[in-house]
């Protein structure tokens, strides 16, 4: 199984002179300093896909045929709301995983910083 932390940032390291099984057990290591920051980047991506489902429900609520204008009046302002709400919850979601991936790399670059690794792109 992978590590899902792999996905979410890869450190540039400068392997000249260092043992990539030292490495790979520093790492790994690091990586779970950070996981708090990873379970916080997978909740606020769980947030922005709860935010863009919502919102895509506004929209397909829009196109429900109702008989009368006083119906489709009020069904095309609670579509509008709910496509609001779902798009504020999204984009507060991506808001979030950029702030916790942000994070995540911070603590493990810091953290390779303090077991001596030389990083490229600090």
């Amino acid at each position: 199984m992978e590590d899902p932390s792999t996905s979410v940032y890869e450190p540039l390291v400068d392997m000249h002179r260092v043992n990539p099984d030292r490495y790979q057990r520093d790492l790994t290591a690091c990586r779970q300093q950070a996981a708090p920051q990873l379970a916080a980047i997978k909740r606020a991506t769980q947030q922005q896909q709860t935010g863009t489902a919502i919102a895509v429900a506004g929209t397909l609520a829009s196109y429900i045929p109702v008989p009368g204008f006083r119906q489709a009046h009020v069904l095309a302002s609670a579509a509008n709301a709910v496509q609001s709400v779902g798009g504020a919850t999204a984009e507060s979601g991506a808001a979030a995983v950029e702030k916790a991936s942000s994070d995540y790399a911070l603590v493990v670059d810091s953290c390779l910083t303090h077991k001596r690794y030389k990083l490229l792109c600090p």
